[in-house]
């Protein structure tokens, strides 16, 4: 194993705690200062089930979960045989499973290589002595892997307490004693834990702040000054409205459950309407649901953002599993000519980013905005710096003078950048109809082609100045490589570190990963790709939307390769790496 790094892994069934045991080891990294990545696996039941998840903690920047594990947990090995492809163990990896010396051997089947060591542990045993319960074998598993990889102590036990501490201190004692139980087993029964000893700094870094990237999309919202949500749960994104209904009516605003996505984005359109910052979230088939409001927000110019956390389909598709294939009904879904934009964050932490950035947008232009996420980020918990949370670029609507006659004013007045004066109903003196019908300026209803023309210029006027104000795009390696890598938003952290790893190995090359997907600011990104002899485009849809869209915006470079495949498998660090090398 690399020093400064361990890669766990865990998998049981519904009430085995591996969710809680992962966030307990995740939120004690990080107040160590380490960085850390969980990711979160269920089975495609509504509640219970099957659970899996992948845990990274390093000294070092990591932008995704590692390919490989080197401690594997199995509390049910017929849990494992559902997320066997994702659990796969490095050479020198080790399996801690619950069992007695002299049990009978079970069935393990093991995908990958084989583990270099089986430890059997009585993890049924402990928990019972120590709580009175089998629900304590997660704390005597947090017990056992700090024995085994030295992880930091206190720090866990201070994260159990948090846990706990709200059900009196007789269960956080009995958590307390089934974690040392755990953590003695290992120290007085196994022998070449060694070899997968974390190496911590010497020097303690700042602690981090630890969310989901659901969570990073709600926070990102109330920082940019949404004061509306209205939303149906749909998995992956239904966190954003558990979040959002807590914390929003905490800060003056409103958190609606409709009865569907369609009744959610006409809320949002209502409450945008009459002035408010408004947003829904949702996945695929809710998105589908939306798009005919997608066009009301459209011609009738009304400021909304709306997430779609996208997960595997199409249809019901793979509810738990994560996919980038809704990018074209992103960009062109709905009827008409419609024109919206599109972002796409990154990691967790872009998604407070781009929130920000989301709702500047849609405001300043009155056009809707749709950032895609995916399951990957929505549910992956991480750990990073401290974001600064005094970064918001505010903007108000463009109001008509206040002095304005009423009977003159044109809400939808022709203008350079195709933007025009909003008033705010019941709030301001001027009045107008805003309806999905075409209109003239002053909104009034009309069925001329040479007003459809203008206004249809007018409105996707305002994306040539968005895409040139709003354009940023990240790149990694050296500038004048002559191979690099185009990725787009969860793709970035599999691609960020396979370019690292190929750089270290002599290999020159780059990546770059736009986040504004739709308007694309096409020149920035052709002098970005210029020097490239050869290209890889990279993306989690089977049909190649990221090219496809890449392809009706710009002309790519000569050499351009694809790799594009079916989600559900989260892209791997090594599987970049084999594709790049191809290119050489």
């Amino acid at each position: 194993m690399k020093p400064n790094e361990l890669n766990l892994g865990l998998v049981g069934s519904g009430g085995d705690g591996v969710m809680a045991a992962g966030e307990i080891i995740v939120t004690a990294s990080a107040r160590e200062g380490l960085n850390c990545i969980m990711l979160k696996s269920f089975g495609p039941q509504i509640r219970g089930g099957e659970s899996a998840c992948k845990i990274r903690i390093t000294s070092r920047r990591c932008s995704v979960q590692a390919d490989d594990l080197d401690v594997l947990v199995v509390f049910n090995w017929s849990d494992y045989r559902r997320f066997g492809a994702e659990l796969t163990l490095l050479p020198h990896g080790v399996v801690l499973e619950d069992g007695e010396e002299g049990d009978p051997e079970p069935e393990r089947p093991f995908i990958g290589s084989p583990p270099h060591a089986i430890y059997r542990i009585p993890l049924t045993r402990i928990a019972r002595e120590a709580a009175g319960t089998t629900l304590a074998r997660n704390m005597a598993v947090i017990g056992a892997i700090c024995g085994l990889a030295d992880l930091p102590e206190q720090s866990h036990l201070d994260s159990i307490r948090n846990l706990f501490e709200r059900k009196g201190e007789k269960i956080v004692e009995a958590n307390f004693k089934a974690f040392e139980m755990g953590r003695d087993f290992i120290r007085n029964n196994i022998k070449r834990k060694e070899k997968i000893r974390l190496v911590r700094p010497s020097v303690k870094a700042d602690p981090r702040v630890v969310m989901t990237g659901n969570d990073s999309v709600a926070y990102g919202a109330m920082l940019a000054g949404c004061r509306f949500f209205a939303g149906y749960p749909i998995t992956p994104s239904s966190e954003i409205m558990e979040w959002l209904s807590v914390f929003m009516p905490k800060f003056g605003g409103e958190m609606i459950q409709t009865e569907d996505e369609i009744a959610a984005l006409s809320m949002v359109l209502g409450a945008s309407l009459v002035g408010r910052k408004a947003m829904t979230a949702t996945s695929g088939p809710g998105l589908s649901l939306m798009n005919e409001l997608i066009g009301l927000a459209s011609i009738a110019e009304i400021p909304c953002v709306i997430v779609d956390v996208q997960r595997a389909g199409p249809s019901t598709g793979i509810p738990t599993k994560s996919e980038q294939s809704d990018l074209m009904a992103a960009v062109f879904g709905g009827h008409g000519d419609s024109p919206r934009v599109v972002m796409a964050p990154t990691d967790v932490s872009d998604c407070l980013d781009v929130m920000r950035e989301a709702f500047y947008v849609s405001e300043k232009y009155q056009i809707p905005v749709i950032v895609l996420s995916d399951g990957s980020i929505g549910q992956r918990k991480a750990a990073f710096a401290e974001p600064d949370i005094s970064i918001v670029r505010s903007w108000e609507r463009a109001h008509p003078p206040v002095d304005l006659d009423p009977a003159e004013y044109r809400r939808f007045l022709f203008t350079e950048t195709g933007v025009s004066p909003m008033s705010i109903p019941g709030v301001d003196r001027m009045i107008y109809r805003a309806a999905g019908i075409e209109h003239n300026e002053f909104g009034a209803p009309t069925s001329e082609f040479e007003m459809h023309q203008r206004m249809n210029e007018k409105r996707y006027r305002k994306l040539g100045f968005i895409a040139e104000e709003v354009c940023f795009m990240r790149h990694y390696g050296p500038e004048d490589a002559p191979v690099g890598v185009l990725a787009w938003g969860s793709s970035k952290g599999a691609v960020r570190e396979a370019v690292e790893n190929l750089l270290d190995e002599g290999y020159p090359v780059k990546a770059v990963v736009p986040q504004v997907l739709f308007p694309l600011n096409t020149e920035k990104l052709k002098k970005l790709l210029g020097p490239l002899k050869k290209l890889l485009v990279v993306e989690m849809s089977y049909s190649g939307q990221f090219l496809n869209l890449l392809k009706t915006q710009m002309d790519l470079p000569e050499g351009t390769v694809h790799y594009g495949r079916s989600g559900a498998r989260y892209l791997g660090i090594h599987e970049i790496m084999d594709q790049v090398r191809r290119l050489f």
